[in-house]
């Protein structure tokens, strides 16, 4: 059973703590960037809490997505002339950037892949960009699929995390991620043929559809966070509602496809604003590290004492951030 839950705090307990005197408003800063994000109403199924986010921000700027720009003839992915495992080339025809969200995945060529990190193509531009392989046992071309096609489905919660600790230590993560994919089957008793985590995804897509129809979507929100037997596991904010929109879905299921997995029916209670306050404030006084992107922009990653993130930065505007949360209590460094 779902229900939706309006989100109530004592406003003089929490003055202190980081809120603002709207009690649903929650300030963060960001490699310099402060912004405020407002919590709104609680929505919980099962074993899962989805608080949604709506930042402050006027994200005017137009930005072309990968779903789109495959739909218009706008954008092309490739294999390399010489082909790569990690790096593929994208071409935008499209007359404005193109938003490439960390994590996201396309498929078909030599095999699957998904985006190492948010990217802004330039108009008119093409760019070798990084990425991942997600379907560790193809590596031939499928009949006369050479190019890439649009997923419906973005890298699994425990992976992404397990991605972000390893980009933050500057170490190599592709078998991070083979690695974490076929622990994800084993968790669902499910083995791909070609150990492709989209046919995770299609495998487990009727549990995954009862989740979808009860977490709906929020009116103006542009970002969330998640809850999983009532511990924080991540944070995902998107430059705009428009953005979001389209990525919402892929974005849920990605832990929807943990939450299956994990069992159990806790939900988070009135620890809620506590501990997302207490994440909120170990992420602003975290060392950001500013790195070169092979597009607009800057790449920022973060480690806090529980957790790691990276985000995207171009114009002094927040294209799009991640955090994730620990399962443990190591310190983790960017090197």
């Amino acid at each position: 059973m779902s229900n939706t839950e309006k989100i109530n705090v004592n406003v003089e307990s929490n003055k202190d703590k980081g809120f603002s005197d709207d009690i649903n408003t929650i300030f963060i800063n960001f490699n310099g960037l402060n912004i405020s994000l407002e919590l709104m109403e609680k929505q919980s199924y099962k074993n899962m809490d989805i608080i949604p986010i709506k930042t402050d921000s006027f994200a005017k700027k137009d930005f072309i997505t990968l779903k789109k720009g495959f739909e218009m003839g706008l954008v092309e992915i490739k294999e390399l002339e010489n082909e790569e495992v990690n790096t593929v080339i994208c071409k935008n025809d499209a007359v404005v950037p193109l938003i490439l969200i960390d994590g996201d995945e396309i498929i078909g060529a030599k095999q699957n892949r998904i985006m190492n990190e948010s990217l802004l193509i330039p108009a008119k531009s093409q760019v070798k960009i990084p990425v991942s392989c997600t379907e560790h046992g193809r590596w031939r071309f499928k009949s006369n699929e050479r190019e890439f096609q649009h997923s419906d489905y973005s890298l699994n919660f425990e992976s992404r995390r397990i991605k972000s600790i390893a980009r933050n230590e500057c170490r190599d993560y592709q078998s991070d991620v083979w690695s974490h994919i076929s622990d994800l089957e084993d968790r669902h008793s499910f083995r791909s043929r070609t150990s492709s985590m989209n046919d995770n995804y299609e495998h487990s897509k009727t549990a995954q559809d009862d989740y979808i129809k009860n977490l709906m979507i929020a009116d103006g929100a542009n970002g969330l966070i998640c809850f999983i037997n009532g511990e924080f596991k991540g944070l995902e904010l998107f430059y705009n509602h428009s953005i979001y929109k389209e990525y919402y879905e892929k974005t849920l299921r990605s832990y929807i496809i943990e939450a299956i997995s994990y069992g159990g029916n806790n939900t988070v209670g009135e620890e809620l604003f506590r501990v997302i306050n207490g994440e909120m404030n170990d992420l602003s006084s975290s060392e950001f590290i500013e790195y070169e992107t092979v597009g607009l922009g800057k790449n920022i990653r973060f480690a806090t004492k529980g957790g790691s993130g990276s985000g995207l930065i171009f114009e002094d505007e927040l294209v799009h951030m991640t955090y994730f949360k620990e399962d443990s209590n190591k310190n983790y460094e960017i090197l």
